[in-house]
């Protein structure tokens, strides 16, 4: 199965060797579904009009729970190795809040805001080693990098991006990259160091927001350009389309 949020029509479900959608799960009305996350045979979601984040069992076909956040414009989801902790960007509040016991479900779970520097917090991603959570700050052209463990920002730095609004991860850890969609370009970062490698020209023009995927062996990066109307392929190696 594959599972597609659109922010107006829910959650399709779609059986992927078919081509088809098998139906339509409603969050409620002006719930604003975005991102979804597949893991242990559950969907994660969030629903950024109620302020919440929640889970669907595909299996009985029922949301099982809503979670609260508490803070303005949650939007992404990342999920930790231990499959215990989940990490959401607040666009309107300026924070990211963490989910400790998140799979337990209610009432087991703990939620913690961490404000961050920089305005809009949007793409983020966590190192594969799960130490640092870092994040571009897409209102200010920033990032930020939270400290797992002791759960503060340890480094915040400007890049002069104008509207990046995703971040990845390499798998190896030793690469951040992030789509600066208001100048279509791929910015690159050494992650140890934090220092710029490249800037990659990926589109003439402004791109609107976007998506990015790393493959897992670590070869390729996947650019949704969506204003572009195009897919940019990536070699990671190269680090040239």
């Amino acid at each position: 199965m594959a599972f597609v949020a659109s922010p107006s029509q829910g959650i399709s479900v779609i059986d992927v060797r078919a081509m088809k959608e098998l139906r339509r799960v409603d969050t409620g009305a002006l719930s604003a579904p975005h991102d979804v996350l597949f893991a242990d045979g559950k969907l994660y979601f969030t629903a950024e009009g109620y302020k919440t984040i929640g889970r669907y069992d595909p299996t009985a076909n029922r949301v099982e729970w809503m979670l609260g956040i508490g803070q303005d414009g949650t939007h992404l989801l990342v999920l930790a190795k231990d499959r215990q902790t989940m990490w959401v960007p607040n666009r309107g509040s300026n924070s990211i809040s963490v989910i400790d016991g998140v799979a337990g479900g209610p009432p087991k779970f703990k939620t913690t805001a961490i404000p961050v520097p920089g305005t809009t917090p949007e793409g983020l991603d966590l190192s594969p080693d799960g130490r640092e959570l870092w994040t571009a700050t897409r209102g200010d052209g920033g990032v930020s990098i939270i400290d797992t463990a002791t759960r503060r920002v340890i480094q915040s730095f400007n890049l002069k991006l104008t509207d990046a609004n995703r971040l990845k991860f390499t798998p190896d850890g030793s690469k951040v990259i992030i789509l600066d969609g208001g100048t279509g370009t791929l910015v690159v970062l050494d992650a140890a160091s934090r220092k710029e490698i490249k800037r990659l020209k990926v589109a003439p023009r402004d791109t609107g927001d976007g998506g990015v995927f790393v493959m897992p062996d670590g070869s390729r990066a996947y650019l949704g350009l969506r204003d572009d109307h195009s897919v940019v392929v990536i070699d990671l190696k190269t680090l040239e389309i």
